[in-house]
């Protein structure tokens, strides 16, 4: 496990595809050894080869790194609400995540109160007895959650337990129409549940948001209430992982109320942007004896592609996961220029592209404006620093 830890830094930290050789060399072991390991590694996905024949990380690592950085990102997104459902609610509120056969409490908010019923993050429970375990089998299509029920071990916890596959599959019939799961003192005596899915942006249900209490303070009106409530924070959080908008605070500042970077999806939206600096100076503008400004059409289209470089660069993404730009210009003449400059950042194969001349932009000094959309799967915009 540790030579393949080893082998698997020596390729990230190359930067470039390294031949069997080159590895070996890096991690200060034989050939014979090393292409073993590496066999074994591109088997699973964790390296593939270039063309020409060199190795690089593979897709798998890549998949595992985006789960981790999604579970993260759920988490953050989650736990305010969490923190404000415990604070309205006076009981424990966890976000739970499946993983394999089991769930997990990926995060939780206790209230401040001598009895709470609570379970510490990373602790697993199982599915068929907890409303949030529930929720996740009712998720699966039908012929999915008759395989996992004829697989799984249905142990039985408490008298309330649904040992029986039939009942429990007509539970989870009642639970994939109803949108929620309750847990009746399933999986512990004097304990009940409530659960709502969290989805992602294609509807999949990645995460639960749960409430549990004594039984004695989760009645069928409380437990009416708690549902609402955690209803509403679903949607937020749902809201929050699927757009995101952000103004740089190193950038110049909007000349009005709109965002610099808007995520909608797996979309990001750059807003109309201009050679304009933090202090409202502008790059590739200068003003003549006679006050003529002259404007240098080659040196603000590079401040700009470069500015919208690096605020998608903020999200994970790049110019190469641009498919549309408008370019607005105020005079057609520097036409030709703006398209050398343009050559130096995109091939044909880059984004669809609209070119107009315009009367007038919003500042003397400004000769182009550009606006750009991009596409980058998975992406979200990192906090500001």
């Amino acid at each position: 496990m540790t030579r393949a830890f080893a082998i698997l830094r020596a390729i990230a930290g190359a930067g470039r595809d390294l031949s069997a050789t080159e590895v070996a060399r890096a991690v200060g072991s034989n050939m014979a050894t090393v292409h073993r390991f590496l066999l074994t590694l591109e088997g699973e996905g964790a390296v593939a080869r270039g063309r020409k024949g060199g190795f690089h990380l593979g897709p798998a690592l890549a998949d595992l790194g985006a789960r981790v950085e999604g579970d993260v990102l759920l988490v953050n997104a989650a736990h305010p609400h969490l923190e404000a459902l415990a604070d309205e609610f006076r009981e424990a509120v966890h976000c739970v995540a499946r993983s394999g056969n089991q769930a997990i409490n990926a995060a939780v908010a206790r209230p401040d109160r001598s009895l709470v019923i609570s379970h510490p993050v990373g602790e697993p429970f199982p599915l068929h007895c907890t409303s949030a375990g529930k929720l996740f089998i009712a998720s699966m299509s039908e012929s999915h959650r008759a395989s996992f029920l004829a697989n799984a071990e249905l142990r039985r916890y408490t008298p309330g337990t649904i040992v029986d596959p039939g009942q429990l599959m007509a539970e989870l019939g009642r639970i994939a129409k109803q949108g929620y799961a309750v847990d009746n003192e399933e999986w512990e005596e004097g304990l009940r549940s409530i659960a709502l899915p969290l989805h992602n942006m294609r509807g999949q249900v990645v995460a639960a948001i749960a409430l549990s209490a004594p039984s004695s303070r989760l009645g069928d009106e409380q437990l009416a209430k708690a549902r609402s409530a955690i209803a509403g924070s679903v949607t937020q959080i749902e809201r929050s992982l699927s757009i995101e908008s952000r103004v740089f605070p190193s950038r110049a500042k909007p000349r009005g109320n709109f965002p610099h970077l808007k995520r909608v999806a797996d979309f990001l939206f750059i807003s109309g942007t201009s050679a304009r600096r933090p202090d409202d100076s502008f790059e590739g503008a200068t003003v003549g004896e006679d006050g003529k400004v002259v404007i240098d059409i080659e040196r603000q289209a590079r401040f700009i592609f470069d500015a919208i470089r690096d605020m998608l660069a903020t999200a994970g993404a790049s110019l190469a996961d641009i498919v549309d730009i408008q370019v607005h210009l105020l005079d057609m003449a520097d036409y030709e220029t703006f398209n050398r400059v343009y050559a130096d950042y995109f091939g044909f194969e880059g984004p669809a592209r609209n070119t107009v001349a315009v009367k007038e932009l919003p500042h003397p000094h400004q000769g182009i404006m550009i606006t750009a959309i991009a596409f980058k799967p998975g992406s979200h915009i990192a906090p500001d620093e």
